[in-house]
């Protein structure tokens, strides 16, 4: 199923997505700090334990955060090089939609917010 949007519209999304990218690692940093924290205030071998798993569950996010701005990039270039070869009316110009990269950015926010609110749970707990 191909469906087709504006390139300014297909643009807009993509500065949309890279802004919440951005936002999501800054929070990873944030809480990466925190964890800091919990891990220098405990020594129970089952909080190290939870730490590194929460240690783990970031790099994880980063490197999806990663990959979804390096697609993100690739469809700007796509777009930028669709304007280059022909500039004229490109306002009006549809182009195909990267659906299974809009389904990337979709289900990511649910499993951020998810690990978001499990590590608060656990800083909360533990801090």
């Amino acid at each position: 199923m191909e469906t087709q949007k504006y390139i300014t519209d297909l643009h807009q999304e993509h500065q949309d997505w890279e802004k919440k990218l951005a936002f999501y690692e800054d929070e990873i940093k944030i809480m990466t700090n925190r964890l800091s924290e919990v891990s220098a205030k405990n020594t129970d071998t089952t909080i190290k334990a939870k730490v590194e798993q929460f240690q783990n569950r970031f790099i994880i996010q980063k490197n999806e955060i990663d990959h979804l701005k390096h697609s993100i990039n690739k469809e700007e270039s796509t777009l930028t090089a669709n304007v280059k070869e022909n500039p004229v009316a490109y306002t009006h110009r549809k182009l195909d939609d990267n659906v299974v990269l809009r389904e990337k950015v979709e289900i990511f926010d649910p499993i951020f917010e998810s690990l978001k609110d499990d590590f608060t749970q656990f800083a909360a707990d533990n801090l």
